[in-house]
C-alpha cells in the first residue's frame, strides 16, 4: 500500500491549525441545541415537571403512574374532643386510717399493695390509752355488780317492810324508807349500766369490735396489756403506708392530721381529664369517653363524664373533667398517662379524604384533583375532624370525585416552580 505525504510549508500548517479549532469550537457551542431537538434521544436529566394545561396540569403517563388517585368517600364523623389526663384512685371508695391510739408502733403486719378484708389487722401499737380504758371498763363492771346487788337487797327489804306493814306489825315511815332505798338503788343501777355503755363506746372509738369487748368483760381481772390492734376500717388495696417500725405516732385526739395508711377500693377508678379552656362550654355531665392507655395499645376504655369541675385552673387554663370506669381486674393503675376522646355530639356524614392528599400552606388547604381530560387542578378545601386517618371537607369537595393522595406534594412543588 502506497502511502501519500503531504508536505505543507509552516504557514500552511498554522492555517490549517487554526480552521480545525474553530469548527471544534463551534460544534461544541451547538451541541445542547443539537441534543435537545434529536430524535430518540433519551432524557438523563430526570422527569420534567407536569405539563402546563388549560386550569391545571397535564402529567405524562409516566408520572401518572407514580401518583395514586383514590375517590372521595362518604365517612361518617362524631364530634369529640381529645385531650390527655390520667388516672386516680376514686376519694369515695378510699379511706384514710388514723391511728386511735398515742403510742408507739409494735409490729407493723400490713405492707403496701395488700388486699385486706374490713376487720384485718394492720398494726400493733403500744398504747396507754388501752390500758386506761381497760381500766374504766373493769371500774364500771364493778360498779354495776355492786348496784346490782344493792337492787336485789334493797327489792328484798322494800318486800319485808311491805308485808310487816299490811300485818300491821311495822310501821309505816319503815315502809317508805325502804320504797326510798329502792328507787335509789334502781336509779344507780340505770346510771352505772349507763357508764358502762359509755366505756364501750370509748372502746369503739379505739377500734374495738363487740366481740373484742365482750372478751375484755369475760375476764375482767386479767392482765392489762398495753398493745393492741388497728385494725382495717373498710375492705381494698393498701395505697399508702406511713408509718415505721418503732416510730411514736400521735391519735387523732392529740392533734394527728396524717393518716398512718390509706386503703383504696380499686375496682372503680376515676379518669381525670384536663380540658382546654376553649372545649369547656361542651362538657357535660353523662357524656361518653374512650380512654386509650399506653400499657394497653388498641384497647378502648368506655366511661361516661360523672363531673365537671366548676372553675377553670388558674395556672394551666384547663377544665378538670371526670369520668367513673369498672376496673374488676385491677389492671388501670392510678398515676396512668391516659389519652381522652371525649364524645360531644351526635355522629354525621360527610366527604372526606386521606390525611395525606391535603396540602397545607398557612391556614389554607387544598387538594389535587384529577379530570376526566386527563389533567390535575388545585382546588381550596375547607376541612373539619380528623378520624382514623380521614379528614372531613365541609367545603370544595363532593363524593365521587377523584384526588390525588399520593404525590400530591411533588405536583404542588412542580406548581409553585412553573
Amino acid at each position: 500500500m502506497s502511502h501519500v505525504r503531504l508536505h505543507l510549508s509552516p504557514v500552511r500548517q498554522l492555517v490549517l491549525v487554526a480552521v480545525l479549532a474553530l469548527f471544534v469550537g463551534v460544534a461544541i457551542l451547538a451541541w445542547p441545541v443539537i441534543g435537545k431537538n434529536a430524535p430518540g434521544r433519551p432524557d438523563s436529566a430526570g422527569p420534567a415537571p407536569p405539563e402546563a394545561a388549560a386550569g391545571g396540569f397535564r402529567p405524562t403517563k409516566e408520572q401518572w403512574a407514580g401518583f395514586k388517585i383514590e375517590p372521595v368517600r362518604l365517612v361518617s364523623f362524631r364530634p369529640e374532643q381529645v385531650t390527655e389526663g390520667s388516672i386516680a384512685i376514686d376519694d369515695d371508695l378510699t379511706t384514710p386510717v388514723f391511728s386511735p391510739y398515742s403510742g408507739r408502733v409494735a409490729k407493723l403486719i400490713a405492707k403496701l399493695g395488700d388486699h385486706v378484708e374490713p376487720g384485718a389487722p394492720l398494726f400493733e401499737i403500744h398504747a396507754s390509752e388501752f390500758v386506761q380504758a381497760q381500766n374504766d371498763l373493769i371500774t364500771a363492771l364493778a360498779n354495776l355488780q355492786t348496784a346490782r346487788s344493792q337492787l336485789t337487797q334493797a327489792q328484798t327489804n322494800e318486800k319485808r317492810a311491805h308485808e310487816l306493814y299490811l300485818a300491821q306489825g311495822g310501821a309505816l315511815k319503815d315502809w317508805q324508807q325502804a320504797q326510798t332505798d329502792l328507787v335509789s338503788a334502781q336509779n344507780t343501777v340505770r346510771s352505772d349500766e349507763i357508764a358502762l355503755q359509755a366505756v364501750r363506746n370509748r372502746l369503739r372509738i379505739l377500734g374495738k369490735d363487740d366481740k373484742e369487748i365482750a372478751s375484755l368483760e369475760a375476764q375482767p381481772t386479767q392482765k392489762l396489756d398495753p398493745v393492741t390492734i388497728v385494725r382495717a376500717p373498710i375492705g381494698g388495696i393498701i395505697t399508702q403506708r406511713q408509718i415505721g417500725l418503732g416510730q411514736f405516732i400521735n391519735s387523732t385526739a392529740a392533734g394527728a392530721s396524717t393518716p398512718v395508711y390509706t386503703i383504696g377500693d380499686l375496682s372503680t377508678v376515676w379518669l381525670i381529664a384536663n380540658v382546654r379552656e376553649a372545649d369547656a362550654p361542651l362538657m357535660r355531665v353523662g357524656q361518653p369517653v374512650e380512654v386509650h392507655v399506653l400499657a394497653f395499645p388498641g384497647r378502648v376504655f368506655d366511661a361516661k363524664i360523672s363531673w365537671v369541675a366548676p372553675s377553670i385552673d388558674p395556672n394551666t387554663h384547663r377544665l378538670s373533667v371526670r369520668a367513673n370506669v369498672g376496673n374488676p381486674g385491677g389492671e388501670l393503675k392510678p398515676g396512668m398517662f391516659a389519652n381522652f376522646s371525649i364524645i360531644t355530639g351526635s355522629a354525621t356524614t360527610a366527604p372526606a379524604v386521606p390525611q395525606r392528599a391535603i396540602v397545607y400552606e398557612g391556614d389554607t388547604a387544598r387538594v389535587w384533583v384529577a379530570g376526566e381530560d386527563g389533567t390535575i387542578t388545585a382546588r381550596p378545601v375547607r376541612v373539619g375532624q380528623i378520624a382514623d386517618g380521614m379528614v372531613e371537607i365541609l367545603e370544595g369537595l363532593t363524593a365521587g370525585e377523584r384526588v390525588v393522595t399520593s404525590g400530591a406534594l411533588f405536583i404542588d412543588r412542580a406548581a409553585s416552580s412553573d
